[in-house]
């Protein structure tokens, strides 16, 4: 294609457009660093977290530390103990598993429903390959702003941990908002929009590397 531009400086630029085209194209291909995505999610994949309640600085703990299927997790108080501890497994954008270190299983939606509906409770179930079992971090800001009928958020930034297969959010059960108590059982429910809904004390969980 080139032979046929007679001009030497067209074909030079020519050349340069279609390099310029090859790069951008290839670009598209090359998958999200993991450094990258583990930066958004404010910790390192692949290394063992904690989830910690924002509102009641409660953690996420398997109930018991039992290592039978089908138990579920509640918030309680800092121990130290394994059934506190979640290897973040990392899938692919910006998704990760959370494996309890204390049993092997993973935390996903309790598969005996028929359906997943707000309040479905969340349990360790060793089937770790379901999109249920997949959460990642989603943020909200302060309050929703309507701008021209678009809602966009406003202040800070709080995290939430919503699940891939059904778009709800990681909740702890407390009908009377505010802040949640020890023993609230975690489920999921419809994602807050922001920081000041009602149960937001319910949605707002950090995870954070084990020191």
């Amino acid at each position: 294609m080139f032979d046929e531009i007679q001009d030497p400086a067209q074909r030079k630029r020519a050349r340069a457009a279609l390099l310029v085209a090859a790069v951008a194209s290839a670009a598209l291909f090359i998958p999200s660093s993991p450094t990258v995505a583990s930066q958004i999610a404010g910790f390192s994949f692949n290394r063992p977290v904690e989830i910690t309640n924002t509102y009641s600085r409660l953690k996420a703990d398997v109930m018991w530390a039992s290592s039978f299927p089908y138990q579920g997790v509640f918030l309680w108080r800092n121990n130290g103990s394994l059934s506190q501890e979640f290897d973040a497994l990392e899938t692919s954008d910006g998704y990760f598993r959370l494996r309890a270190r204390h049993s092997g299983q993973c935390l996903m939606l309790d598969s005996r429903h028929s359906t997943y509906r707000n309040g479905t409770p969340v349990v360790q179930l060793p089937h770790c390959g379901r999109r249920s079992a997949e959460w990642r971090v989603r943020t909200v800001g302060d309050k929703v702003r309507n701008d021209g009928g678009v809602g966009t958020t406003t202040g800070g930034v709080y995290p939430t941990l919503q699940n891939r297969y059904t778009g709800r959010c990681l909740d702890a059960a407390n009908d009377r908002g505010g802040r949640p108590p020890e023993r609230a059982v975690l489920t999921q429910w419809a994602c807050i929009r922001s920081a000041q809904a009602g149960n937001a004390g319910n949605q707002l969980f950090s995870v954070r590397n084990v020191p």
